[in-house]
């Protein structure tokens, strides 16, 4: 016994049919572009392409692993300076817009994390910024 149902019912239950069907080919295609770029980048490729765009920012990355505690940011820079005048007799930051460039890029990467407490923004070390501190010591000390 065939239902009679609305032409517009049926188009409903194709449309819905097909939607499905699209959707299971787009998840089967996105898993596999997933799968392709979890074989195509290790740790140690992700680790050292941070490494080499990282730049000055490592004084940052040092320094809040010394410090050990979350900093805001006009105290991170004032810090990184002290350490970098004492090793290279300049300053690293020489205005506000570098500070703000090199804290930009370090939570753009995931190498700080940020929390706000009033109006102040704190940075303090992400794991990933702990690892990839870890994995420049034994970069370093294979050399």
């Amino acid at each position: 016994m065939q239902k009679n149902y609305p032409v517009e019912y049926d188009l409903n239950i194709d449309a819905i049919i097909e939607l499905i069907r699209c959707n299971n080919c787009f998840n089967s295609q996105l898993m596999s572009v997933r799968k392709a770029v979890v074989h195509i980048l290790s740790r140690e490729q992700i680790l050292s392409i941070l490494n080499k765009n990282l730049g000055n920012g490592l004084w940052a990355l040092l320094v809040l692993k010394k410090e050990n505690r979350a900093l805001n940011k006009e105290l991170l820079g004032d810090i990184v300076n002290q350490h970098y005048d004492k090793q290279k007799g300049v300053k690293l930051l020489g205005s506000r817009h570098m500070l703000d460039e090199m804290a930009a890029r370090l939570e753009g990467a995931g190498l700080v994390e940020v929390s706000e407490v009033g109006r102040a923004r704190l940075y303090k070390l992400s794991d990933l910024g702990e690892e990839l501190i870890d994995f420049i010591q034994v970069q370093k000390s294979k050399n």
